[in-house]
């Protein structure tokens, strides 16, 4: 064989072969960038067997810092009340309910006005959840909650009639900033950052589905009647017959991970 014609043949042939890869190279980034379960570091949540909820939160524009909370004392909002009590040194309030409030249709719509209007800062609780006779709110700073915090938590019980008859609360008041010079707000890691980290610390493996996540406060000192509270993302992975609950401290780019 002539030379000259193999080695031209070599460049053909070489060339065709970076086009091939450049092709294949950009078929599979425009893949990752339409997939939504593929984030910037290659974890494709998809290829791994995990399943991740339809509505992922988003914070790009979101940015937190520590912040400390005193327990509310009830023991004073409890005198000469027939109706109220007070429990664990006047930390918990427990008020029977003697308006009509039902709550069979929407727990929400027909509940939170009372609350608004009848509870200490009711307009600082949201919904969180129903479990059998017992309707979950939690206490919120700057629009998230205080999350798994017995010290911030209002529960209704419901009556057979769907009304309720009661509800029992704890508050966190003088909620504010941490003192100190280094506690500037950041910016928060993204939901699949921290879905990463539990990824890549093993908590988070094949077959495992997220049942939900959202980002809120959870307490890292916890005092008598004083706290001090992270940003964290929440996250439930159910494995098999099983839900776990982690929590990712949202404001580092190295997050410590606690399993609940």
């Amino acid at each position: 064989m002539n030379w000259k014609h193999a080695k031209t043949l070599f460049i053909i042939v070489f060339f065709l072969i970076n086009v091939v890869l450049v092709i294949l190279y950009v078929d599979k980034y425009n893949k990752s960038k339409l997939n939504p379960s593929a984030t910037e570091n290659g974890v494709n949540f998809a290829q791994e067997n995990i399943k991740l909820p339809k509505n992922i939160p988003e914070v790009s524009k979101v940015k937190m810092q520590l912040i400390t909370a005193r327990s509310h004392n009830f023991e004073k909002d409890t005198e000469d009340q027939s109706d109220s009590s007070q429990s664990e040194n006047g930390y918990v309030l427990t008020k029977e309910v003697n308006e009509t409030v039902d709550v069979k249709l929407d727990p929400i719509s027909h509940l939170k006005p009372y609350i608004n209007d009848n509870v200490y800062k009711g307009n600082e609780y949201q919904y969180h959840e129903t479990k059998g006779e017992e309707i979950k709110y939690e206490q919120t700073f700057e629009g998230f909650p205080i999350m798994n915090n017995r010290r911030a938590a209002l529960t209704f019980v419901t009556a057979d009639n769907n009304r309720v008859k009661s509800y029992k609360q704890a508050a966190m008041e003088d909620v504010r900033p941490s003192k100190g010079a280094n506690n500037k707000r950041h910016k928060v890691i993204s939901a699949y950052e921290a879905l990463e980290a539990l990824y890549y610390n093993q908590y988070l493996k094949d077959g495992d589905e997220v049942k939900g996540l959202r980002l809120g406060y959870y307490t890292v000192v916890k005092e008598t009647n004083l706290q001090v509270l992270q940003a964290n993302w929440e996250i439930h992975v159910k494995r098999g017959n099983q839900t776990k609950t982690y929590y990712v401290e949202a404001v580092s780019s190295n997050p410590k991970i606690i399993e609940q």
